[in-house]
């Protein structure tokens, strides 16, 4: 097993992302597009603002041509993954805090679990009167979207198993020798589950501050579009969301496997 375990940390990521691509899951997707394609066209699905596929690709043609897709783009991505990044950053350091001092998390459980059951959604109106119509009001609303799965995934990484703890014990490692050696190692899997939970609601919560507060990128674009009465652009932003979300969480696993080698087989198969 370890010569196997050796083996696979030697093959190339790109090659390892290869092989992670459902084929024939890419094919059921582009067979459901000829279908749309065929229904709209033939008059099966009769809606006077379902465009068919190629319409939707027309339509993103526009948009790039017109230079409102790349705009609107940039915007999004750096909205979301600034309130990720700092999410990250809050959730893991607060996260390994109540995770390790029992009287800390025994004191802010209750206020913890009633904040958490709050829809995030909720709180776009707060940050909105907060902040106003700005990307700072977006990046704190993404930042609250996507604290809590790190948080949560931190907290129950750092619990580390009883008998590894023992095993510190035996080895006579000192505390912070413990916590860098042992109980890091053994949460970095739910660590990154969580990383991976918080971008994708980081990027939705982004969107949907985007529609409903500051008029600006992709969300903007598709309330936009679609008051516009310009479905296939609209799909077009809709498709290119996808895209995006698709493209950050494979980013995202890519670079913690090259820093965690050997330690993500948990967070690999989860989330």
């Amino acid at each position: 097993m370890p010569e196997a375990s050796a083996v696979a940390s030697r093959v190339p990521p790109s090659k390892a992302l290869r092989g992670r691509i459902n084929a024939v899951g890419a094919a059921v997707f582009v067979l459901g597009l000829g279908v749309w394609e065929l229904a709209v066209r033939t008059g099966l699905l009769d809606f006077a603002y379902l465009p068919p596929p190629s319409d939707v690709v027309v339509g993103l043609g526009e948009l790039i041509e017109t230079g409102q897709l790349q705009g609107a783009l940039a915007h999004t991505l750096f909205v979301a993954l600034s309130g990720w990044a700092l999410a990250g950053l809050l959730g893991v350091a607060a996260g390994s805090v109540l995770g390790l001092v029992r009287p800390v998390w025994r004191y802010s459980m209750a206020s913890l679990e009633a904040l958490r059951a709050l829809p995030i959604v909720a709180f776009v109106p707060v940050a909105v009167l907060l902040y106003g119509f700005s990307a700072r009001m977006e990046i704190v609303v993404a930042c609250y979207a996507a604290l809590w799965p790190i948080l949560l995934n931190t907290i129950s990484g750092m619990r580390t198993e009883q008998r590894l703890i023992e095993v510190g014990a035996v080895l006579r490692l000192s505390r912070p020798a413990v916590l860098w050696k042992i109980r890091l190692p053994a949460a970095t899997a739910q660590i990154v589950v969580g990383l991976r939970l918080g971008l994708s609601i980081s990027l939705v919560l982004t969107l949907v501050a985007e529609m409903v507060g500051n008029p600006a990128g992709l969300g903007f674009l598709l309330v936009d579009k679609a008051e516009a009465l310009q479905p296939a652009q609209m799909f077009a932003g809709v498709f290119v969301v996808g895209v995006a979300g698709i493209v950050l969480n494979a980013l995202l696993m890519v670079a913690a496997r090259l820093a965690f080698r050997g330690q993500l087989n948990a967070a690999g198969e989860g989330g």
